[in-house]
């Protein structure tokens, strides 16, 4: 039911257009000083040009579709997209042109190029008038289609990025996390006060930046490091030497990230593996090819820990907005590799 609704909405689009096609046709007709009343034969010739015209010239809007997933971009690039689209038209449009007149002119009619000059100069200044004003409907009609898409891509990622930031807020105020915490400062206050106050202190700067990351949409790497350090030391006082981790702190001036990308990351490491003396959890983090890699060993849970998994799709998705270089995750057999786009100014310009 759906496909007849599709081809009937097809047809009577082609219908339309070949009626403006002629409407257009007979108003050429009456600005070159013609005259409505015309013969059947002169009747049939303006309709049959007019419907190749036509049709040939809003093709334009299907060759535009074919250049502008690729080239064209209204919002990131509008320069490049004015003057590709202005030439890819224009020659094309040309040829359009030139064809029908040359198919109905000098094959029907047989005449020779100088004749059809002598009056057809004037048919082709207005058939180009046409051509740049329906032209610029379209064009026009298709920066407004784009700029809406953006805002909405714009409240979509806001959502997400409360979404994520919500999920990693109560991942860690989760009982789970609380209770792991509070054995933590229990045994260090029958072990040593003073190292309790610490693991107190460090624990509240924790969370104190945690709800400072949450009104940012990106940070500097350096802060994203000296936070996930931060998570780090609060997870040593529980595993002690079973998680090492190796943070390669070279190059990582004049880069962004979301913020707590570092710390979902890592936390998805410590969640879904064993962190023993025999199962030491191995974490690497460091920068290769504008890229932020996190490798982590994989030890899993003889019953692995289940989850909805959302955490890396939503960050995945948060990412591809702000950059056109993918979001990479890699599974293999003895290893986990998360490989996060580094992101710089002439990255954000994807969000204007």
């Amino acid at each position: 039911m759906k496909r007849i609704k599709n081809k009937k909405l097809r047809i009577s689009r082609y219908v339309v257009l070949g009626l403006v096609s002629i409407l257009i046709g007979i108003l050429c007709v009456l600005l070159l000083g013609g005259e409505v009343r015309m013969s059947v034969k002169s009747w049939a010739f303006n309709i049959g040009y007019s419907l190749t015209l036509g049709y040939g010239l809003f093709a334009n809007g299907f060759i535009a579709s074919l250049i502008g997933k690729r080239w064209i971009h209204w919002i990131k690039y509008p320069k490049r997209s004015i003057v590709i689209s202005f030439v890819v038209t224009t020659l094309y449009s040309t040829f359009v042109i030139f064809f029908a007149n040359w198919l109905w002119f000098i094959v029907l009619l047989d005449y020779s190029w100088s004749k059809f000059l002598t009056f057809g100069t004037n048919i082709l200044l207005i058939e180009y008038i046409v051509l740049y004003i329906i032209t610029m409907f379209f064009y026009a009609k298709a920066f407004f289609n784009e700029w809406r898409e953006t805002l909405i891509a714009e409240e979509a990622l806001k959502k997400e990025a409360v979404s994520l930031q919500y999920k990693v807020l109560s991942n860690q105020v989760n009982p789970h996390f609380l209770f792991n915490s509070l054995n933590v400062l229990g045994s260090l206050i029958r072990l040593d006060a003073d190292r309790a106050g610490i693991f107190v202190n460090k624990l509240s700067d924790f969370y104190r930046n945690l709800l400072a990351a949450r009104g940012k949409e990106i940070v500097p790497l350096n802060e994203e490091v000296d936070f996930v350090n931060q998570y780090l030391v609060l997870q040593k006082e529980r595993f002690g030497d079973n998680i090492v981790v190796d943070i390669e702190t070279d190059k990582l001036n004049h880069h962004q990230v979301i913020p707590m990308t570092l710390q979902m990351l890592v936390e998805n490491a410590i969640k879904h593996n064993q962190v023993n003396k025999e199962n030491k959890l191995q974490i690497k983090i460091y920068v290769q090819d504008n890229y932020l890699i996190v490798k982590n060993s994989v030890t899993p849970y003889l019953n692995p820990i289940g989850g909805e998994k959302l955490g890396l799709k939503n960050l995945s998705e948060r990412y591809q907005f702000l950059t056109d270089r993918p979001f990479v995750i890699e599974r293999k057999q003895d290893e986990f590799i998360v490989k996060v786009p580094l992101l710089q100014l002439e990255d954000n310009v994807k969000r204007a």
